[in-house]
């Protein structure tokens, strides 16, 4: 006659229920990295909101909040909330702002960013400096006839060289749709009222055109971090 055998490990469902959960492993959510020298440090502090820290590293300082270390989600309120963070620091400061996603595992890791991307996070700051991003779509008004492709391409070009001579810096994207122009300009804090007065001023005077220009935003399209943790997220 078989014996049965009696399992190695019995599970009580009820115990188990009631047992609390390991806390999560806490990282820290890159925003952005701004100045932190001389009488830059107290205005990067201003920039500082509830649930958010500086970590400062050699005169440098990533703007970072609390999250789990792991994937984040690919939540449109997190995203919402991350780019506000970093719009409205960019009132107070000079930042480099940060792609939604980059996650550090503490401060220390955060630091060591800091201290291999200097030169380059201090080069970007430079250039950045004083500087806000405007963006601008052009497309026909449906107000006049049909206009050639090419004399639209030579209208956008035309519109394109008038705005990049008051802009630090400029580069277009792939037209979507209807769309013969769009473009993000680089743009002084001092000027950029100006440089809106000047679009709205190309805009009046070509009424079989609709220009689309918003800002000011961060320099989202004039800067690329790309950052990948010497351990990967969740090990």
């Amino acid at each position: 006659m078989a014996e049965l055998q009696q399992p190695v490990a019995a599970v009580n469902e009820e115990v188990e229920a009631q047992r609390p959960e390991a806390p999560e492993e806490q990282g820290l959510l890159l925003h952005g990295v701004v100045r932190a020298r001389g009488h830059e440090r107290p205005l990067a502090k201003l920039a500082v909101a509830t649930g958010e820290e500086l970590v400062e590293h050699e005169g440098l300082a990533a703007l970072v909040r609390a999250v789990p270390y792991r994937l984040p989600e690919w939540d449109r309120e997190l995203i919402r909330k991350h780019s506000s963070t970093i719009e409205r620091a960019m009132r107070r400061v000079t930042i480099v702002p940060a792609p939604y996603g980059i996650v550090f595992r503490g401060r220390e890791q955060v630091a060591e960013f800091l201290e291999d991307q200097r030169v380059a996070l201090d080069e970007t700051l430079s250039f950045l400096d004083g500087m806000f991003e405007m963006r601008l779509h052009v497309q026909p008004s449906g107000q006049s006839p049909y206009m050639a492709e090419g004399e639209q391409a030579d209208r956008a070009a035309s519109f394109y060289t008038a705005l990049r001579r008051r802009s630090r810096a400029a580069f277009t994207f792939p037209p979507a749709g209807q769309r013969i122009l769009s473009a993000a300009f680089l743009v002084s804090r001092a000027d950029w009222v100006s440089f809106v007065e000047y679009a709205d001023e190309i805009d009046a005077n070509h009424p079989e055109f609709r220009f689309d220009l918003t800002g000011p935003w961060p320099p989202y399209d004039f800067v690329r971090i790309a950052f990948l943790p010497s351990e990967r997220l969740g090990e």
